[in-house]
This record gives C-alpha cells, sequence and structure tokens, in this order.
C-alpha cells in the first residue's frame, strides 16, 4: 500500500486544513500543490466543508476521493470529465482508491517516479556511477549546475545518462536530446502558462494539469516515433 494511503485521517470525523492534506499525501505525490487542489474543487471533483472562516476542511472521504483523483490520472491517465463520470456512478471507497495503481491499465513513464532526496555523493552511489560522471552531466546541461541535492527526475536522468554511456554514449553525445526537451518545455509552457493566472488558483492548477498531460503526450509520441523509426532498419 502507498505511504500516503497508510497515512489518511484516523477516523471519519477528522478535519484536516489544506496544508495537513498536502503534508499527508507529500509521500506520493511530492508535486502537489494547493492549487491543484483548488482546480480540482472547481470542477466538482473534490467538495470539502467550509468552515465559518471560509477555510476548507477536509475529511477521510475526501481524501480518500482525491487519492482516487490523482492516481486516475497519474496511472490510467484518465481525464477529469472520465473520472468525474466514474464517480458520479460508482463513487469510491478506500479500498478502490488504494487499488488504482496496481490495476492501472497504462502506467506511464513517470507514473511511479519515487520522492528521493539526495546530496551529490548519494546521486553517485544510487545511479551507479562516479562524481565526475555527475559533473560531466552538469557541463552538457544534463544536470543544472550547483544543486545542493538531487530529487528523483535527476535520479532518473542519471540511472538512464549511465545505460546510454554502458553503450558508448556519452553526455556530449546527449546535447541534442537536452536541446529537444528545452524546446518541447518551451512549447508546452508557451500553451499553458496564459491559462495561469497569478490570484485564481483553479486557474493555475489547470495550467499545472494542461502541462503535465501535454508534456505526458509529448512523452507518448516521442516514444512511438522512435519505435516507428527503429523499425525501417
Amino acid at each position: 500500500m502507498a505511504a500516503s494511503a497508510s497515512r489518511r485521517p484516523s477516523s471519519s470525523a477528522a478535519r484536516l486544513s489544506i496544508g495537513q492534506v498536502l503534508e499527508l499525501l507529500r509521500d506520493e505525490f511530492p508535486d502537489l500543490a494547493h492549487s491543484k487542489l483548488h482546480y480540482l474543487e472547481a470542477e466538482g471533483l473534490i467538495s470539502p466543508e467550509r468552515t465559518g472562516s471560509g477555510y476548507r476542511k477536509y475529511s477521510r472521504d475526501d481524501v480518500d476521493r482525491l487519492l482516487f483523483v490523482l492516481r486516475a490520472q497519474r496511472d490510467r491517465f484518465w481525464p477529469l470529465k472520465v473520472i468525474k463520470e466514474h464517480l458520479l456512478e460508482h463513487g469510491v471507497d478506500a479500498a478502490a482508491s488504494s487499488t488504482v495503481t496496481s490495476i492501472a491499465s497504462r502506467p506511464g513513464p513517470s507514473a511511479q517516479i519515487q520522492a528521493v532526496r539526495l546530496d551529490r555523493r548519494g546521486l553517485a552511489l544510487q545511479a551507479k556511477v562516479d562524481e565526475d560522471f555527475i559533473t560531466e552531466l552538469e557541463q552538457y546541461g544534463l544536470l543544472a549546475d550547483g544543486l545542493l541535492f538531487y530529487g528523483a527526475v535527476e535520479l532518473e536522468i542519471a540511472n538512464a545518462a549511465r545505460q546510454l554511456a554502458e553503450v558508448g554514449l556519452h553526455p556530449r553525445h546527449l546535447v541534442m536530446l537536452r536541446t529537444s526537451a528545452e524546446r518541447e518545455a518551451h512549447m508546452i509552457n508557451s500553451i499553458a502558462r496564459p491559462l495561469s493566472r497569478p490570484r485564481d488558483a483553479a486557474a493555475r492548477g489547470g495550467a499545472e494539469d494542461l502541462a503535465r498531460d501535454l508534456g505526458e503526450s509529448m512523452i507518448g509520441l516521442h516514444s512511438a516515433l522512435l519505435r516507428s523509426k527503429l523499425r525501417e532498419r
């Protein structure tokens, strides 16, 4: 069972603030933000109670429902419309929420990345490379220079770069991949950023969702095109 699932509120009477919900789910969803929760609320996916002062309070049922929504997006790639229809027809309980991941029909390339926090030596050890290799990745722009700590994405990059280096494709050969990623990110941001309004949390959440979905689509398209070209050999 995922870490966040085992840390749900201890009783149905418990009520959590939005900050407490983010902390509760941090292990499984480290990038979850206030704006995402506001967006899901605006879209009718979750409906926490409000106090007399207007503060949102989340029950255990709210957290279970939120977990179902987040996992269905991440692991099944369901759009919000499909998730909403499923919830209207079937609802959700704790068991369903905790098993979405295990029955995912098409786990995405970033679906199972776990949160990590590593120093430079730790990154080298986890990726099974030496620190000179980390320096080389920074030199060619595959890792940001000057980071004090590295997360799951940096570890994923270092692991992939090591595997490629083992067959002769060293970091200096991978600059075109970095450049391609930069162009794709710029393209996605040019579409998503105009939809985000600084004072509108729901709009920011929608823009973040759109950027993530476009990124997954780009990854899927790139993978399909690469497989297509490899078949042409």
